[in-house]
């Protein structure tokens, strides 16, 4: 390319982590059944060295939440957990490192279930104050990309914070005049009456850029949010009175 080599996104860039990351687990899970002595001669690394990394690999892997490769991973410890002792004799498979890494992902699901159900506050977690995830919103926005822009939104990042360019993702899509992402910004508590740096509010971008189904979708938006913060403070007044 003329320009350089094209940066990958934020999403290629995540995909590309949970194939290396179940990639680690596929190889380090045959060679934990590979014959011991064959594994230490050609390789020189121990067979409990290989048990924990796969152990470390699959426990990283659960709390990546890698979802589909993570399902086909416990499939395939389930599997061979359950081989027939003749056909794991017959390929020299032992079963017990595979039992151990599914016991291991079984364990810690267990005890991230019983966190959620606990009242610890854990349950809703704050929004994470990502740069990148902002980066990652505006490309969505940019490229009239729905699909990717709820992606990006469902990995819980802030979608209140201005980008580099000084815009918020909602001021950002107030100006392109994208109906559809302003809907599914508001959804994910886009704050309507947050300006840009230089002070411009959503609706003032909408209307400047002649988007009047926008802008109209955003004044609603910001009054339906006034008036909830209005309840919300004479709710907290009653209280402390």
């Amino acid at each position: 390319m003329a320009g350089g080599k094209e940066k990958l996104d934020f999403l290629t860039k995540l995909r590309i982590r949970e194939l290396i990351l179940m990639g680690l687990i596929t190889i380090t899970a045959v060679l934990v059944n590979l014959p011991h002595e064959y594994v230490e001669e050609t390789l020189g690394v121990s067979h409990n060295t290989l048990v924990a990394v796969l152990g470390i690999a699959v426990i990283i892997g659960l709390f990546l939440y890698l979802k589909f490769g993570l399902f086909v991973a416990v499939v395939l410890l389930i599997a061979g957990a359950n081989m027939p002792e003749q056909i794991a004799e017959g390929l020299n498979i032992s079963r017990v490192p595979i039992i151990l890494a599914l016991l291991a992902l079984i364990g810690v699901g267990l005890i991230n279930y019983v966190v959620k159900l606990l009242p610890t506050g854990l349950e809703s977690r704050p929004r994470e104050k990502s740069a990148e995830g902002i980066r990652a919103l505006f490309y969505g926005i940019e490229k009239n990309n729905l699909v990717y822009a709820r992606k990006v939104l469902a990995m819980n990042f802030d979608s209140n914070l201005h980008h580099d360019n000084g815009y918020t993702p909602l001021a950002y899509a107030a100006m392109k005049g994208n109906l559809a992402m302003i809907e599914l910004l508001l959804r994910n508590d886009a704050n309507p009456a947050m300006t840009t740096k230089e002070g411009d509010t959503p609706v003032e971008l909408a209307l400047r850029m002649g988007h009047a189904e926008v802008a109209d979708l955003l004044k609603l938006a910001r009054q339906e949010a006034d008036a909830e913060a209005l309840e919300t403070h004479e709710q907290a007044a009653a209280l402390a009175g």
